[in-house]
């Protein structure tokens, strides 16, 4: 009896070890199953700070996965404490092939997962793949010594379709100064993020919405004024959801070289202008007709068109265009001027930057102000962060009727009386695509 008590007590021990043995194992996979996951969330964390920090350079990058965008992201994976040292990026890469330590690659646009991504091979979506080994703690006495790990993020232009009603204006205070001042958008509507102030007769027409965020004073507005708006609107919405400004993360450009012909500041008839740096402003006299050639013009004053001459770009064609940017100054065109300028679209060249035709230093507060009897077609994005956009009195007259893809994105719009301000949005808005609109920049996936 007392040898089969004896040998029971073996069995047990056996048992015991066995069962300590097995948990031991448990608890030891449980713990490189925990640092795993724990690398994992850091390396989708790290990607995700990547990826805006490289889609953000967009605009600055002409839709490239150029050397500023490779730049902002190496920076970001530095400032997330993910790695102290530079990790240059691949670009442009469809497949991860893994390396012996962190890797990054940059896509501009989405490429890994092919057609299955709604944002497959949109070069206004960048896409950043971190991929790194990590070493297991226990795993490698069951023969896994490491695991490949890899986060993928996407981030860009928030598209809406533009006939479900994106915004083609946006402003922190939309003014009718007096009566009888109208807006005619095409596919397209309005965002007022500030103060919205109306008057007797005005009137906005809209497949879209026009919507406000702070007070509206509608003065002598009652019935008299028109609101021919999308999404069963009568009259301008009250929002309480903000939209910030979608162009503030925006890079200016730098200043380039001195123009060959910056020293030309009144330049005869016939003159084509050439894009660079201009440290004086450039009048046109009354009659003269004078082209620009594709690129940046980086002015440090005025352009004024005066009444009756001619501001073209013969070349602003096959996605070419015009980048007129401001340091100082402003673009002036005045009554009886005519203007046509298009910024660039799928082909910038000499600096310029797509889709923006006017733009204005943030810190510039010089105001723009289009007066009536102008024949303006400007297609493109005019942003002023820091001014004042004046579309001038003058009864019956309708400003940039023939554009085909205008958005305004100013710190405060004032419309004055009879005047009429055409913008089609429907081909391309605040830097979207054909049908689309860009609703703000955000990280996608």
């Amino acid at each position: 009896m007392k040898t089969w008590i004896r040998k029971e007590d073996g069995q047990a021990v056996v048992l015991t070890a066995l069962s300590l043995s097995t948990l031991m194992g448990v608890m030891a996979l449980a713990i490189d199953v925990g640092n795993i996951q724990y690398s994992q969330m850091q390396l989708q964390t790290a990607a995700d700070s990547a990826a805006i920090a490289a889609g953000l350079e967009l605009g600055n990058c002409n839709d490239s996965a150029c050397t500023n965008m490779q730049t902002a992201a190496e920076k970001a994976l530095i400032e997330d404490g993910i790695t102290s040292a530079t990790v240059a990026p691949s670009v442009n890469v469809c497949s991860v092939t893994m390396k012996n330590g962190l890797a990054m690659i940059i896509n501009d646009g989405p490429c890994m997962l092919g057609s299955s991504d709604p944002n497959n091979n949109n070069t206004h979506m960048v896409e950043v793949v971190l991929s790194e080994p990590q070493s297991t703690i226990f795993g490698r006495f069951f023969g896994i010594s490491t695991l490949n790990l890899a986060a993928r993020a996407e981030a860009g232009d928030a598209y809406i379709n533009s006939s479900g009603g994106g915004n083609c204006i946006w402003t922190n205070g939309l003014y009718f100064n007096s009566s009888n001042g109208a807006f005619n958008l095409t596919g397209c509507g309005i965002y007022d993020n500030g103060t919205l102030q109306t008057n007797s007769g005005d009137s906005v027409t809209s497949t879209s919405t026009f919507l406000y965020y702070g007070s509206w004073s509608p003065n002598n507005c009652n019935s008299s004024c028109s609101w021919t708006l999308g999404d069963s609107e009568t009259q301008p919405t009250h929002t309480t959801t903000q939209q910030s400004d979608p162009l503030a993360g925006m890079t200016a450009p730098s200043e380039p070289a001195a123009s060959s012909t910056a020293s030309d500041t009144t330049p005869n008839s016939g003159t084509t202008l050439q894009p660079g740096y201009y440290a004086n402003g450039i009048n046109l006299n009354s009659n003269v007709s004078v082209n620009l050639a594709p690129g940046l013009y980086y002015m440090n004053g005025s352009i004024n068109v005066d009444s009756g001459a001619t501001l073209t770009c013969s070349g602003c064609t096959s996605g070419q265009g015009v980048t007129l940017y401001f340091v100082n100054g402003s673009f002036q065109p005045n009554s009886g001027a005519t203007v046509t300028l298009s910024a660039a679209t799928t082909d910038p060249t000499n600096n310029a930057v797509a889709n923006m035709l006017i733009w204005q230093s943030s810190s510039n507060s010089s105001g723009m102000d289009m007066d009536a009897s102008t024949t303006v077609t400007l297609n493109g994005i005019i942003y002023l962060p820091d001014a004042t956009l004046t579309f001038n009195s003058g009864s019956g007259t309708t400003v940039n009727a023939n554009a085909t893809s205008t958005a305004i994105d100013a710190n405060q719009i004032w419309v004055d009386s009879g005047i009429t301000v055409n913008v089609n949005g429907s081909n391309g808005l605040l830097g979207g695509g054909s049908g689309q609109t860009l609703g703000s920049f955000a990280l996608a996936e």
